[in-house]
């Protein structure tokens, strides 16, 4: 998932970028051919998700993320999206949606963490 510019240098890193690029070097030890490759990228600014409910979520989020240069035109991509935590999973809808569009099929997703549902 891409974390907007702003939270990046606010936090001095990405966070999400490092565990892809962990997660890679874990598969290539295990003889797995993969790459970490930033393919989303912000097409519009998003509200702060803190307090929304999952279709808020969802609203707030839709339309909001483009593929990158990098996978256009890469006919049969297969991707595999990371995140930190999954909340109501509307990140993951999103990214899932924008990587559809482009053609990409979206093998799996894979994250940390994740919330409680509330009921």
């Amino acid at each position: 998932m891409p974390s907007a510019r702003r939270a990046v240098r606010a936090r001095g890193h990405d966070p999400v970028g490092r565990l892809a690029v962990l997660a890679v070097g874990r598969l290539r030890a295990l003889g797995v051919r993969a790459e970490a490759v930033p393919v989303l990228a912000q097409a519009r600014r998003v509200a702060d998700q803190a307090g929304l409910s999952a279709t808020e979520r969802a609203a707030n989020l839709g339309s909001s993320l483009r593929v990158t240069g990098r996978l256009r035109g890469a006919p049969g991509a297969t991707v595999v999206l990371v995140d930190d935590i999954v909340t109501t999973g509307a990140t993951l809808a999103e990214a899932a949606r924008a990587l559809r569009t482009a053609g990409v099929q979206v093998a799996a997703a894979a994250t940390v963490a994740a919330t409680r549902r509330r009921s």
